[in-house]
């Protein structure tokens, strides 16, 4: 049974780790690149790594199962929209899906935004994608009709769902 946590301050190489992780798992899931992330400094990470464990700014929930993270999530600020939320980052390692650590973290997300008073949260989601799709709706998320490309150049769509809090 897996754990849920919060990334500490001083886990820049963790969450490193964690996010090219996911992105050589899944590079049409996210609006980065392997190509582009790898080659950032130190500083790069320190600052992501601060930026999501100061309190009352964005955060990283990881899974683990033991000492060993197998999921993260990030609960970030929408600084344009006011009481608002939005999830970030979604990736659990391949041989841990469908066990329920999505879930978790998403919920994990969910309490943190709800101690925030916003109300709502909003992700954006690949369209086709089924399985995260799938996840979003069985915690309540709906899509708002909001489109857009992943990136710039890219052909993969991704579209915005929505939790009322």
């Amino acid at each position: 049974m897996c754990s849920t946590r919060r990334l500490e301050p001083h886990e820049s190489g963790l969450l490193r780790k964690l996010r090219l992780r996911a992105l050589q798992d899944a590079p049409g899931s996210f609006r980065d690149t392997y190509a582009d992330l790898v080659v950032r400094p130190s500083s790069y990470w320190e600052d992501l790594t601060r930026s999501v464990t100061q309190p009352g700014r964005n955060v990283m929930f990881l899974a683990c199962e033991g000492d060993q993270p197998v999921g993260s999530a990030f609960g970030l600020v929408d600084h344009a929209q006011a009481r608002t939320g939005r999830v970030g980052g979604m990736w659990v390692d391949p041989r841990w899906r469908r066990q329920g650590i999505g879930e978790g973290l998403l919920q994990e997300v969910i309490r943190w935004a709800g101690e925030r008073d916003f109300g709502c949260l909003r992700l954006w989601c690949v369209a086709d994608e089924v399985a995260s799709g799938s996840l979003y709706r069985k915690v309540g998320f709906k899509e708002t009709g909001g489109q857009q490309l992943l990136s710039e150049g890219s052909a993969i769509c991704v579209a915005e769902m929505e939790l009322q809090l």
